[in-house]
């Protein structure tokens, strides 16, 4: 499936007088894109509030209480096999942050109603809005993480989305790039041992203080990188689907650690869940933090 997108041309009748009558070149002509997100577990919509079924090795039940992802590096692939083509963010104070270090978006599904009243609020976002040089694309690649040279600033000096401490950990370890939680069924059916499932993904092993102006580097970095082909922005959807993501691993209890997965070299909720998002990650602690493979390895992120 091949996007067209348009050459953007004012006031110029073709494209090939473009260069010459416009003063200008073929790559100064760009055109919206929006890319839209949508959060299931398999077939199922997911909304806060709702019940989701058959979740993880148990088939449990149950509820979303947070769900936000930071995206950064989005790029269109070329139909005719080029270099993919970098998305240039929209404005956007809420949700976009663009710096000479990076860009990145914020994925905001919880709207702060039901179990997602806690750290939630009404806002969300489900889209990626920007343009990219005319042309014909048929795929999408991106990153769910913060770039590094943008991870580890001060939460309450930072823009938004940079600024939220409930997708935060310390200076040095940086954000969190998903936050994604589900709690058991209110009237404890499913036999949960633990009253959440957590999956807190940011980068590990990290040092240097950024506080004193010192480097940050970080041993296991945990972004996931996904390739999607096949992909029109006009008539598909990217879906985020949380059955996926726990399909191997029981959400009722905590084999060690904190509840569910929150990056710990050791834990071993990590395992599974990182598996899916096709990074390197044993729970013996020898995982690399790395993707595996070429970005079509994930099976959490797909077309729709």
């Amino acid at each position: 499936m091949h996007t067209r997108i348009p050459l953007m041309l004012g006031t110029c009748l073709a494209a090939a007088t473009f260069a010459v009558g416009c003063g200008g070149s073929a790559s100064d002509t760009s055109s919206d894109v929006t890319l839209k997100f949508a959060a299931t577990a398999g077939d199922h919509a997911v909304e806060c509030g709702h019940m989701l079924m058959g979740m993880g090795t148990t088939n449990a039940s149950a509820q979303l209480m947070d769900m936000r992802l930071y995206i950064s590096d989005v790029k269109l692939i070329p139909a005719d096999g080029g270099a993919p083509v970098s998305l240039a963010l929209g404005a956007d104070d809420t949700y976009n942050s663009t710096t000479p270090d990076g860009a990145v978006t914020m994925l905001d599904f919880e709207n702060g109603t039901g179990m997602c009243k806690e750290d939630g609020d009404a806002g969300t976002n489900t889209t990626i809005a920007g343009t990219v040089p005319a042309g014909e694309y048929d795929g999408v690649e991106f990153t769910v993480g913060v770039p590094e040279a943008m991870n580890h600033s001060d939460p309450t000096k930072a823009a938004a989305p940079l600024n939220l401490t409930a997708t935060s950990w310390d200076w040095q370890a940086g954000r969190k790039f998903t936050k994604i939680e589900l709690a058991g069924p209110m009237d404890g059916a499913g036999k949960w041992t633990e009253k959440a499932f957590m999956f807190h993904v940011g980068s590990t092993g990290c040092t240097g203080n950024p506080a004193a102006g010192e480097t940050t580097t970080c041993a296991h970095p945990n972004r996931a990188n996904v390739v999607l082909n096949g992909f029109d922005p006009d008539t598909n959807t990217i879906a985020i689907d949380l059955a996926k993501l726990v399909q191997n691993a029981d959400i009722t209890r905590n084999g060690g650690g904190a509840p569910g997965c929150m990056s710990a070299p050791d834990d071993p909720e990590c395992e599974p869940t990182l598996a899916a998002m096709a990074i390197d990650w044993k729970a013996d602690g020898t995982g690399s933090g790395q993707v595996v493979g070429d970005g079509t390895k994930q099976v959490v992120f797909s077309v729709k």
